[in-house]
């Protein structure tokens, strides 16, 4: 299984960026042309946007790391710079704990990690085989995924709490790329909504020890108002993960980086900014 390579252009060091759950990667355009002021800005197409992939397949958010890394070796990308949002920030934490050098450093925004007893529930839910039953799998199972028009389900959107604060470019480019027409004249939702669910019931019993090992340079950025990300979630990451800052952008949810695309960029360039340069081997005589 090869996945696709997106390239949204950009010169200078390589920055792979990881989309959320749900979101195809276009939704991130305005971000990315910030990134690409500084960076030569990449995604690689997750498995439910890549044809003929089945959900069921899929049966740990480790794989998702696991694609991650391969990818990027098989192109000679390692020592890229690790961008990611929601579940591609936490895969990205995953990749690098596993393959040490595979980033220089890694930022994830608003990261799906949990602790408490939020993971106490769900290692029991995990445990009764239950997860297909939890809200947020059935939620994604029950959503809408065909429209007449792009209109329809621009306004429908509008009156969600989820769609509230976009930025007026990325609520455009998420309509624009993630719905699809289809042969008998309407639209579909382009990342299938039985992928979103699996992606939400296959969530890993113990995150903590799958991105433990991340000795990258790391920045784990929450969105203050985040009901992903709790703020005691946020310091067990800063716990965790020896090389890690962690920070909060306020007013701003877990999708912030679609309400706020130039301050979420602001952040990560300054970040990255800041990390020591890299160590280029003389060349030998």
């Amino acid at each position: 299984m090869a996945l696709e390579l997106d390239d949204w252009g950009g010169s200078g060091p390589l920055l792979h960026f990881a989309c959320a759950n749900g979101f195809p990667p276009e939704t991130y355009r305005k971000l990315f042309t910030r990134l690409a002021t500084r960076y030569h800005v990449v995604s690689l197409r997750m498995r439910p946007l890549t044809p003929g992939q089945d959900p069921k397949a899929l049966t740990t958010w480790q794989q998702l790391g696991e694609d991650l890394a391969r990818e990027l070796k098989a192109r000679g990308r390692s020592g890229a710079l690790g961008v990611g949002h929601s579940v591609g920030g936490t895969s990205t934490l995953m990749a690098s704990a596993a393959n040490p050098g595979l980033f220089r450093a890694v930022v994830a925004l608003d990261p799906v990690l949990i602790t408490g007893s939020r993971l106490w529930a769900l290692r029991l839910m995990k445990l009764l085989g239950r997860m297909d039953r939890t809200a947020i799998v059935q939620g994604a199972l029950r959503r809408r995924d065909r429209w007449t028009t792009r209109e329809e389900a621009a306004d429908a959107y509008r009156q969600r709490k989820l769609f509230k604060d976009w930025d007026a470019d990325c609520f455009n480019d998420y309509l624009a790329h993630g719905l699809v027409p289809t042969e008998e004249g309407d639209f579909k939702l382009r990342f299938p909504r039985e992928w979103e669910a699996r992606i939400f019931e296959t969530f890993p019993a113990d995150p903590w020890k799958l991105i433990r090992a991340n000795a990258a340079p790391t920045l784990v950025l929450r969105g203050e108002r985040s009901d992903t990300l709790s703020p005691d979630a946020l310091a067990r990451a800063e716990q965790e993960m020896k090389r890690t800052r962690v920070d909060t952008l306020p007013l701003a949810s877990h999708l912030f980086p679609m309400e706020k695309p130039r301050e979420t960029a602001e952040r990560v360039l300054t970040f990255l900014e800041q990390l020591p340069p890299v160590d280029v081997p003389a060349s030998a005589h």
